[in-house]
């Protein structure tokens, strides 16, 4: 599988394991993986984590809007992390930065959940 799972503290963790996210069918895999690891899930808090991601095709946005829609359909909570320097520019080129809540890795992402705030 080119992800791992672990669900701590009501939050879900992915890690994406493949260095190079390109092959349309390596990329339905890898969603097909992650979809199935969500629906098990009792989790509403997600932090899928990009730390051994070097490179990812341009359809990897399009899945990954899906996701957060599916994300929000169920309530769910998603946070991106450890996002490679050249791909977190590709999400601000495209805008996607504003879309998504992409923090610096996984402990802050994990931290950022319980941020209250200022009147919460």
């Amino acid at each position: 599988m080119p992800i791992d799972s672990y669900a701590k503290d009501d939050i879900l963790t992915i890690r994406i394991h493949d260095e190079r996210l390109i092959d349309p069918e390596q990329l339905k895999r890898l969603f097909d993986d992650i979809y199935t690891v969500i629906g098990k899930s009792e989790e509403t808090q997600v932090v899928v984590d990009f730390k051994a991601v070097k490179f990812m095709a341009s359809a990897m946005l399009g899945k990954l809007v899906a996701m957060k829609k599916k994300c929000d359909e169920f309530k769910a909570k998603l946070k991106l992390c450890s996002v490679a320097p050249e791909i977190l520019e590709v999400f601000k080129i495209t805008k996607l930065n504003k879309v998504f809540d992409i923090q610096s890795d996984e402990a802050t992402a994990r931290k950022s959940f319980s941020k209250r705030g200022f009147f919460g």
